[in-house]
């Protein structure tokens, strides 16, 4: 039994992109990457943060009463502005607020309460062959924690997906491949360098993962964030090309990239470092999913990661 809690960011139903069936995704706080153009900040740090929505923010000054440290206080212009250096990230301030423009950016959850909870979706698992899948941030930080919770799942006859970026220690690969039905496995860039620019991590690790689970017999989708002018020319070709020596590999999910996430940065208080890359990829998605479907891999658009 694994004692302790996990911190989730989101809890998403309803899904199709990220394994077979109707799925529920769980997505779990913390990452090795930091990926510039990543979608999920508030999955980025394994801690949960406080998150301000300005445009909800009513100038009430609540919170600045709750604040136990000072944290928070009126500008010379009138708006309630934070000092996040001050703020120990207690959420005093978000209890006060009526309207919500303070939040928190997880929850903790124990492993009976989380199990429950992705539950309550179970008939739609069974009618549609469906099931649960955990994502991030990065699961493999909480191998234990996901291997009692996926263990639980398959006593239930419940299909079980793990997305991963696969930056881990091949050790926690080996202990939780026994209760994961489908590996989402990212590959984000084949070039070393270019990998170490755009994630802060190299990837030699990651395509020797990817090596080890495919020797295990394991289910293995690959798939590529398709970032405009850094993965969707040549790079994306060398992916491909890397991954044909996997024959058991016959799938690929491109997931375009976007900019809906963009406004958490701001939330956050942090700075986001992909605000001018464009939207307008659908040529470029369009040239990569001909390019893998000639190399014989079967090609779906879209999915919960980025």
């Amino acid at each position: 039994m694994v004692d302790g809690t996990i911190y989730i960011s989101n809890i998403q139903r309803f899904c199709v992109h990220d394994g077979p069936g109707i799925r529920t995704i769980a997505f779990v706080v913390g990452c090795p990457l930091k990926c510039k153009w990543c979608q999920n900040p508030e999955t980025l740090s394994g801690n949960c943060e406080l998150m301000l929505n300005k445009a909800l923010c009513t100038g009430c000054g609540l919170c600045i009463d709750a604040c136990p440290n000072g944290c928070i206080q009126y500008s010379e212009n009138g708006a309630v502005i934070t000092d996040r250096q001050k703020c120990n990230q207690c959420f005093e301030c978000v209890e006060a607020c009526p309207f919500q423009a303070r939040q928190v950016s997880c929850k903790a959850y124990t492993i009976d309460t989380l199990f429950k909870e992705l539950n309550k979706d179970e008939i739609f698992f069974k009618n549609t062959e469906g099931g649960i899948t955990i994502s991030g941030g990065e699961p493999m930080l909480q191998t234990n924690f996901c291997f009692e919770l996926l263990y639980r799942l398959k006593q239930k006859n419940i299909h079980t997906a793990i997305e991963t970026s696969g930056f881990t220690k091949w050790k926690n690969f080996k202990k939780i491949s026994s209760v994961v039905d489908l590996f989402l496995y990212d590959i984000k860039l084949f070039s070393s360098d270019k990998h170490m620019e755009w994630t802060g991590q190299d990837n030699t690790i990651i395509l020797e993962n990817l090596g080890k689970l495919v020797d295990l017999n394991k289910n293995i989708i690959v798939r590529v964030p398709l970032i405009p002018g850094v993965n969707d020319g040549d790079e994306f070709k060398r992916i491909i090309d890397y991954i044909s020596q996997y024959q058991s590999i016959s799938e690929i999910h491109i997931l375009p990239f976007h900019q809906m996430g963009s406004s958490k940065y701001g939330m956050l208080g942090k700075e986001y470092l992909s605000k001018n890359i464009s939207e307008d990829n659908f040529k470029a998605v369009e040239l990569c999913q001909n390019y893998a479907k000639v190399n014989g891999y079967e090609v779906s658009i879209g999915g919960s990661g980025l």
